[in-house]
């Protein structure tokens, strides 16, 4: 997939960046899930021989999602309001960049 016009994952999150942070995601996913059927489906997604909306429909990859999505707000809970604003300063930092370097 030359084309980013062509590339399911910049036509779902709407930009090239955000299609290989999602990609750079899915396949740590697939390399920590390696020999599952969830890794299959992922490196299947990422050849573009299945749909993103399988993932989106497949229990065991949600449950995945999810567990991700529990694990990181409480490692947000746990942080303290100076560790919490130099996470959000370091990601309002690299997104800034990101917009840079997209123009």
């Amino acid at each position: 997939m030359s084309s980013s016009s062509g590339d399911p994952l910049v036509v779902h999150t709407g930009s090239p960046e955000a299609a290989s942070l999602l990609r750079r995601n899915l396949t740590a996913i697939a390399d920590q899930q390696a020999g599952s059927a969830t890794a299959r489906m992922v490196r299947d997604v990422l050849a573009g021989r299945r749909d993103l909306s399988d993932l989106e429909r497949d229990g065991d990859f949600m449950a995945l999602v999810r567990s991700g999505v529990q694990q990181y707000e409480d490692h947000l809970a746990s942080l303290s309001p100076e560790e919490e604003e130099r996470l959000y300063a370091e990601a309002r930092e690299i997104a800034e960049q990101d917009e840079r370097d997209a123009t």
